[in-house]
């Protein structure tokens, strides 16, 4: 893991579960609005036009999805936009994680910082996948102070010694797992319980207590040939939506392909699991299910979403398991790939969709309609989150390669008369913030104790920062 300078000059370099340095010309991360093109020629004419304003042109910004980088062109970062970025790689691609909660303290703000998440492979062969637990420490602040190359020629040997104080590390302990991993989830009240859906069609449990330790204390040595403490077998078809409860410790939902979604029980020795009783209302494959997070019931109480653009939400006391309380018939214009509920609001949901769109529903009077509706992104949404204190903002990823961070709160209140900078129309006012750079980017979280931090992982490895302007 490497704390990157945004005007650093580094190569690229993959390491097997370590770091990756930053290199922003190869890889670029976007703010709004600080992303422009630069050409090897208008590069040579900033240097000559100085900071004079007459003397500058307007600052062209990068549309993704609509802008194309052409020869000879870059994207530039303005230095600032992060307060903290950091990047690390496993051996495989793990398209699903889940944040670790840790006895290290609540809405910690100070660097640096320490993370740890549970992450499953989609290796290339089946018997090369893992469960990882990982421990992301040394998190510093990002640098970037927009030293020009001379300053740096000048400092080269402080600043290498300041590199070598802030190196952040990636620790990880890992288990065998049997296929590929289509999902994982951490057990809020005990995250060394790990839930984990395999592409082989069986939902595992483990206990990777072990793991945990060892990532602590290197005396302690993590339990080799691990095996699921727990498998259930009666899913007729492969998965990937799962969930913990947040209210009940070690009550559980799983979804298939089949449209069937399973309600677990924790009895002695293990988990009793309705295959049974199964809620059974959609169509087909069963994409997402979360818990409510908040409100009267709230632990009764699950929102699913699937393939058939459809949302519903289920009272789990309700004796017929093939009736929802809630049907939003046609959620989106296509499949609907994710959901989440508020954390601050509970009846507040949010959706995404493989039409490229993001609705905010009101599950009390759905009737009416989305409260809000965002059809900004060109490709499917992959992942979604609100934000575990601001009521307004949340997070979307989508396959076109992006992170975008929204507060719904936020209005159009520029002047009419102003001078807009080219590209600006293209960015809704509830866009704080556009992160790109990762290569199919699959799921999010805001961390719940470190404030206003993200952590996003896709094809090209895992991302952890925090923007200048949340």
């Amino acid at each position: 893991l490497k704390a990157p300078r945004l005007n650093a000059k580094v190569p690229m370099s993959a390491v097997t579960c370590a770091s990756q340095p930053y290199d922003p010309g190869a890889s670029p991360m976007l703010v709004r609005f600080p992303f422009r093109f630069l050409t090897e020629e208008n590069e040579e004419d900033e240097e000559e036009e100085g900071d004079g304003e007459d003397g500058q042109r307007p600052k062209a910004i990068w549309r993704p999805g609509v802008d194309t980088i052409e020869e000879g062109e870059q994207l530039d970062v303005e230095p600032g936009t992060y307060d903290m970025l950091h990047r690390a790689q496993v051996e495989w691609p793990c398209l699903s994680f889940d944040i670790v909660r840790d006895d290290l303290g609540a809405q910690r703000t100070s660097y640096p910082m320490t993370a740890y998440v549970v992450a499953g492979t989609q290796a290339r062969e089946a018997t090369d996948n893992r469960l990882y637990m990982m421990k992301w420490s040394k998190l510093y602040k990002t640098l970037k102070d927009g030293k020009d190359s001379d300053d740096e020629d000048d400092d080269e040997e402080s600043d290498e010694e300041s590199d070598d104080d802030h190196e952040a590390m990636l620790e990880q302990k890992g288990a065998v797992h049997p296929g590929g991993v289509n999902r994982v989830r951490a057990m809020p009240q005990a995250g060394h319980i790990v839930a984990s859906w395999a592409d082989t069609g069986k939902v595992h449990m483990w206990n990777l207590q072990s793991q945990r330790k060892a990532l602590d204390k290197p005396s302690e040595k993590a339990v080799p040939n691990l095996k699921p403490i727990y498998t259930c077998e009666t899913h007729k078809e492969e998965g990937f939506a799962l969930d913990f409860s947040p209210h009940d410790t070690g009550r559980f939902l799983s979804g298939s392909n089949d449209g069937a979604v399973f309600l677990w029980e924790p009895v002695q020795g293990g988990w009793s699991v309705g295959s049974d009783r199964p809620f059974c209302s959609h169509s087909s494959s069963v994409e997402d299910v979360q818990w409510r997070r908040l409100g009267t019931d709230a632990q009764h109480v699950f929102a699913s979403c699937s393939a058939d653009r459809s949302i519903r939400v289920w009272d789990v006391r309700e004796k017929s398991r093939k009736k929802s309380a809630v049907h939003i018939a046609d959620a989106h214009g296509g499949d609907v790939n994710v959901i989440s509920w508020s954390p601050c609001v509970g009846e507040l949901l949010l959706s995404g969709s493989d039409d490229g769109g993001f609705k905010v529903w009101d599950v009390r009077n759905t009737g009416a309609g989305a409260m809000a509706n965002f059809l900004w992104h060109r490709k499917p949404i992959t992942s979604i989150d609100w934000h575990p204190t601001d009521e307004t903002v949340l997070a979307v990823a989508s396959e076109d390669n992006s992170v975008s961070l929204w507060d719904m709160a936020v209005e159009d209140d520029r002047a009419e008369d102003a001078e807009e900078v080219p590209g600006e129309s293209h960015f809704p006012p509830q866009l704080l913030f556009l992160h790109c750079g990762q290569q199919d980017p699959k799921e999010l979280h805001w961390h719940p104790q470190l404030p206003s931090v993200c952590i996003c992982t896709a094809g090209s490895g895992f991302n952890i920062f925090k923007t200048c302007n949340i």
